[in-house]
């Protein structure tokens, strides 16, 4: 016999209806099979609790020829219990199908849940060095740390920007901007000493608190910057100002 039909003689024994001959092949391939010893534990615990209602299962290909033969032997007078052993088969197969069933679908829903906690620490750890670096920028020797005030249009924020001369880099942290429209974007403009047109260094979003920050890389010489400033410009930034209203602006000089 195979597992199969060992684990259809399980569930007639769970409910102690087996014949003597099958209860005692079942007990010698048991004391060898771990696989069939679980599924006669299952059966044994699920008697005693069958659920009322079950999803249909697909139940051994020899299930129907079983129930149709209690069903006959109760017909000639046998005892009743067989039709009764039959359907309690039927629920016991169906109980261990559901649970086989949950067990699978518990371990996909697992391996997903790691799967995104991965991804997630992976996202972690390039956060974490990429602050660690702007960390050690700030603390660096020979950084400038410049201020940009609030303006007439949002007098409470403001900017402090750490300017890294050698590296041509700057960190811009800002706080307390209004929040921006999603069809407009902030845009920083860097402006220059010796010439009349800003240049833009970046645009970027803010939190619902206002908040956001940005690197500027590959800047002018620290001797050719003005001043800073940021205005609200179309999605994904302009050339050129468009207004005049500036949110935060400070000096360089």
């Amino acid at each position: 016999m195979g597992h199969e039909e060992y684990e259809s003689i399980a569930a007639l024994d769970a409910i102690g209806v087996a014949t003597a001959d099958d209860a005692a092949a079942l007990r010698a391939h048991l004391s060898q099979c771990i696989p069939c010893r679980k599924a006669r534990e299952e059966y044994g615990e699920a008697a005693t609790s069958i659920a009322l209602s079950l999803e249909p299962v697909t139940p051994p290909r020899d299930l129907r020829a079983r129930v149709v033969a209690a069903h006959e032997l109760s017909r000639r007078g046998s005892p009743w219990w067989l039709a009764v052993a039959a359907t309690l088969f039927l629920a016991l197969w169906g109980w261990r199908e559901l649970g086989i069933r949950a067990a699978r679908e518990n371990d996909a829903s697992q391996s997903a849940e790691i799967a995104q906690l991965r991804e997630e620490n992976s996202l972690l750890a390039q956060r974490n060095e990429k602050m660690s670096s702007e960390i050690v920028a700030l603390s660096a020797e020979g950084t400038r740390t410049i201020a940009l005030a609030g303006q007439e249009v949002a007098p409470s924020a403001s900017a402090k920007v750490f300017l890294e001369p050698e590296r041509r880099r700057a960190i811009v942290f800002f706080h307390a901007l209004p929040a921006n429209p999603g069809d407009k974007s902030y845009q920083l403009w860097i402006i220059p000493a010796n010439q009349p047109k800003p240049v833009s260094a970046g645009v970027f979003d803010v939190t619902r608190a206002g908040n956001a920050s940005i690197v500027i890389e590959n800047l002018p010489l620290a001797t050719e910057i003005k001043g800073l400033a940021v205005t609200l410009e179309q999605k994904g930034g302009v050339d050129q100002p468009t207004n005049t209203k500036f949110y935060v602006a400070g000096n360089a000089l």
